[in-house]
Formats: structure tokens, C-alpha cells, sequence
């Protein structure tokens, strides 16, 4: 009697088990995930602005105050810079690999100076770098990706409706590109 009960208490975990494995992948295997969806949007190395009402798309900012743009990314063949500058209140930004598993968030509290200067590279060109750092990356937070593919959330808060001009304007004129490491 003990081995039956035994048995089924096993049986029960494991289906349990399964259960759970199953609805937290099924995102993955429906093309539903965020990856698949901001991969819908376009190109890599380019900002794209969401909208604030849900869409077909799927992403859409949920918080009327908030300003929000995706930047698809691939550091296989070189590093990735992400440079915002503009007059916003608060901002935000944060990097996710292909999994949409948050690998580096920072934001206006944390940042040298005031704008995004962020550029992504792998454990190879974080050693080149390290060689020869460009005048252009002086200043910028180096970050060391274990997964070459990403993308990036970039978000302006404007609470207020004048300084929603600005919000805009700061993700606009975002910058996501891959840049070259000079070998010298």
C-alpha cells in the first residue's frame, strides 16, 4: 500500500512538473514571445518606437507616461553602441538576450553624465577594446554579452503633457549601430 502511494505521489509531481515546463515554453513554440515579436518589427540596429494602444504587434506601451523604443541587436560580427541624449526627467534602459532574459538594465540615476552611452560587445572584443580603446568609447559603459543577440528597451517617463515632446524626441533621435574595433 505504501508503494502505491508512493507511486502516485511521484506520478503527481512529475505531471506537475511537466505541466508547469509546458506553460512557460509555450510562449516560445507559438512565435508569441517577445523575441519573435520584436523581431517583427524590422531590421537590426534601428530603433523602433512603440506605440501607446495595444496593436498588432503586441508590443505597446501599457503606461500613458511612458515613451518606449526596441533596438534589435547582433554582436557576432562587432560591437553595438546605444547613445541617447536629449532633456527628459527620467529614463531608462535595458538589454535582453534572444531568451528575453534581462541581461543589463541602467538608468538616469546610474549613468555617466547625462545621456545613454552604452555599447555592447562580446568577451573577444571586450579584450580588443581593452588594447585599444577608441576616443569615441571613452566615456561609454562597456558591456559583455555571453549571447550575441539582444535587444534593447530604451524608455522616456514624461509625466506631463508638455514634456512629452521631449520624450519623443529623445527616443527619435536614438542611436543603435554597430560600430568597428580598429585592430591597431
Amino acid at each position: 500500500m505504501r508503494s502505491v502511494l508512493l507511486s502516485i505521489a511521484i506520478g503527481l509531481v512529475g505531471a506537475a512538473f511537466i505541466h508547469i515546463v509546458i506553460i512557460l515554453a509555450l510562449p516560445m513554440w507559438t512565435g508569441e514571445d517577445a523575441w519573435t515579436r520584436v523581431k517583427m518589427l524590422g531590421a537590426t540596429n534601428r530603433f523602433y518606437s512603440l506605440a501607446n494602444e495595444p496593436n498588432t504587434s503586441g508590443l505597446y506601451n501599457e503606461n500613458p507616461y511612458v515613451r518606449t523604443a526596441v533596438c534589435r541587436f547582433d554582436i557576432s560580427d562587432g560591437p553595438v553602441r546605444i547613445f541617447a541624449a536629449g532633456d527628459v526627467p527620467i529614463w531608462t534602459v535595458s538589454a535582453y538576450d534572444a531568451s528575453s532574459n534581462e541581461t543589463y538594465s541602467m538608468n538616469d540615476r546610474s549613468a555617466i553624465g547625462t545621456g545613454v552611452n552604452i555599447t555592447f560587445v562580446t568577451p573577444a572584443q571586450m579584450l580588443q577594446l581593452r588594447r585599444f580603446m577608441p576616443r569615441a568609447l571613452e566615456r561609454a559603459v562597456l558591456v559583455e554579452l555571453s549571447q550575441p543577440q539582444g535587444y534593447v528597451a530604451l524608455r522616456a517617463v514624461a509625466p506631463t503633457p508638455s514634456q512629452q515632446p521631449a520624450a519623443r524626441a529623445f527616443l527619435e533621435n536614438a542611436i543603435c549601430t554597430s560600430i568597428t574595433i580598429d585592430p591597431a
